[in-house]
């Protein structure tokens, strides 16, 4: 197949496969769209067979790489450019408006599934029609990140394109790969691209009116308004969803500053008990002296307002040696590392003088949780990361930990889109670009779904912006099955089965843009990442 061919199926979720894992038959009874490359390539449209490329499909159970297809039809029209056209005609919209055009083919070989395909092409959108036996299916690839569009809204972009067009007429009858004389022959070599594929299709046995296969366009076309429609509702329930959080932000922080008094009291009341088991009259003394000088020295601070004026910076007692980028090129051991690495902490308010629920801010910061993950981050998750062997598969943020200069709790802020964004911790590198950001349950019911959710939302719009490498959501408690289903869902494109490329756990916002999701749990502060599972 030609080079620009297999580049945009290298940009499909993917998964490798060995020999005896994943058999065809299996992939035609899923209805599997997308292409299948083991020596030779196979592209499949709902089960069935629209293309075969560079060998045969004997070849294909020898173990490779399966591509799930974002949308169904494409496999067709990839398969349509790389064969041979029967009939190839220029147009300029000048003179032929695509909306003409997008019927040009419409009273040609009925009795083939696929007919041929519009094309209208500028330096950095591309804009396509195939035409089937049902009706048009509309496919546009919008920008230099190449973001899909179907249908409706891909015909709006194609009427915004002026120039020349081509009509090309390729016809192409899917076939069921479980039929073994028809789609294992060998291609003869010497064929110019896609002749081989043309001769798998026409070499059926029978006539083609024996067995109509289920057309895509119809069930295209129903699954694009399905998806509208399930588009539409899922962005209603995410309002929704959203103001129900915001309204258990507002409970959760009406609580905690309950609780703040109510640890405050029995610190009280624990301070009297012990006076009164001692000396009685002394520690009285001693009591009434420390509170009145605390009460004219200190200032009371909320837990949020204290984490969100403070930042965390990772130094070293000596910065030429055994330091995270020392380890990550395996020139330093952990313990090494760990020795010489500390975190310093610079806060907005005078940190020497403020108590948070009765502790001393720099006790509080320290026995604090957020304090904890930073810690954990910096210095432990390279190593857990290495030791089980997935600095490849989470290069994005294997690769980024040594560059992270400080973190910043409870932090807050708007993208340029004007979406707010809050994280408990965010890592940023020397430059104040977000490498790392994370949420924390630390409640002690399991985390859900919504949990996953929220921090995706968060996430999302701030890889929009900013080179964000991972999104971490740790909990104290462990994960319920919706919150991994949740991750698994959005770290696949929806299969399942299928990761992102090389990479795990990873949220592909676009065709070279995304990060990792990690889930965490952390229970008695002992830190497992449980997605992926390390």
């Amino acid at each position: 197949m030609q080079r620009c061919t297999v580049e945009r199926i290298e940009d499909w979720s993917s998964r490798q496969f060995t020999e005896g894992d994943v058999k065809l038959h299996d992939l035609a009874s899923s209805g599997f769209s997308g292409a299948v490359h083991a020596n030779a390539w196979i592209l499949m449209c709902n089960g069935r067979s629209v293309g075969v490329f560079d060998g045969s499909v004997e070849e294909i159970t020898t173990g490779g790489t399966i591509y799930v297809s974002p949308e169904p039809i494409l496999p067709v029209l990839l398969s349509m450019m790389e064969q041979e056209p029967t009939q190839n005609t220029r147009y300029d919209t000048d003179t032929t408006p695509i909306d003409e055009a997008r019927s040009a083919l419409e009273n040609w070989d009925r009795d083939r599934d696929y007919i041929g395909y519009l094309e209208l092409t500028t330096d950095t959108d591309e804009y396509y029609v195939v035409y089937g036996d049902a009706g048009t299916t509309s496919i546009a690839f919008v920008g230099p990140e190449k973001r899909i569009l179907m249908g409706e809204q891909a015909d709006d972009m194609g009427d915004t394109i002026s120039g020349e067009y081509t009509v090309s007429v390729v016809p192409i009858d899917p076939v069921d790969v479980t039929n073994s004389e028809s789609t294992t022959q060998q291609v003869p070599s010497g064929l110019p691209p896609g002749k081989e594929s043309v001769d798998v299709h026409t070499n059926r046995g029978t006539d083609a009116n024996d067995s109509k296969p289920e057309l895509i366009a119809d069930g295209s076309n129903e699954s694009v308004e399905h998806l509208r429609s399930r588009i539409a509702a899922l962005e209603r329930e995410r309002d929704a969803l959203q103001t129900e959080r915001d309204d258990l932000l507002a409970e959760r922080d009406r609580l905690e500053a309950r609780i703040s008094e109510l640890k405050k009291r029995i610190k009280e009341l624990e301070s009297t008990a012990a006076s009164t088991s001692t000396s009685p009259s002394d520690s009285a003394s001693a009591s009434t002296s420390d509170s009145t000088s605390a009460s004219d020295d200190s200032n009371e601070m909320s837990v949020d307002d204290a984490l969100s004026g403070t930042s965390l910076f990772v130094r070293y007692h000596t910065q030429n040696h055994s330091t995270l980028t020392d380890a990550y090129h395996g020139d330093a051991t952990p313990e090494e590392v760990n020795e010489n690495l500390i975190l310093e902490h610079y806060t907005t308010f005078d940190a020497e003088n403020t108590v948070v629920d009765g502790t001393p801010f720099d006790q509080f910061l320290t026995e604090s949780f957020e304090y904890a993950v930073v810690s954990w981050i910096v210095r432990d998750l390279l190593y857990d990361i290495y030791d089980a062997g997935y600095e490849d598969d989470l290069a994005d943020l294997y690769d980024y930990i040594p560059d992270i200069d400080r973190a910043a709790l409870h932090a807050h802020n708007t993208t340029d889109d004007g979406v707010p964004v809050s994280f408990d911790v965010v890592c940023f590198d020397q430059r104040g670009d977000p490498l790392i950001v994370v949420q924390i349950d630390d409640s002690r019911e399991p985390t859900t779904a919504r949990e996953t959710e929220t921090l995706l939302d968060d996430a999302s719009a701030a890889a929009d912006q900013w080179p964000l490498t991972a999104a971490l959501l740790v909990t104290t408690s462990y994960f319920e099955a919706s919150a991994l289903d949740t991750a698994a869902d959005a770290t696949t494109g929806g299969g399942g089965l299928f990761s992102s490329g090389n990479r795990s756990s990873y949220v592909r916002l676009s065709r070279k843009h995304g990060f990792h999701l990690c889930l965490v749990e952390a229970r008695q502060r002992q830190f497992h990442v449980a997605a992926p599972k390390l």
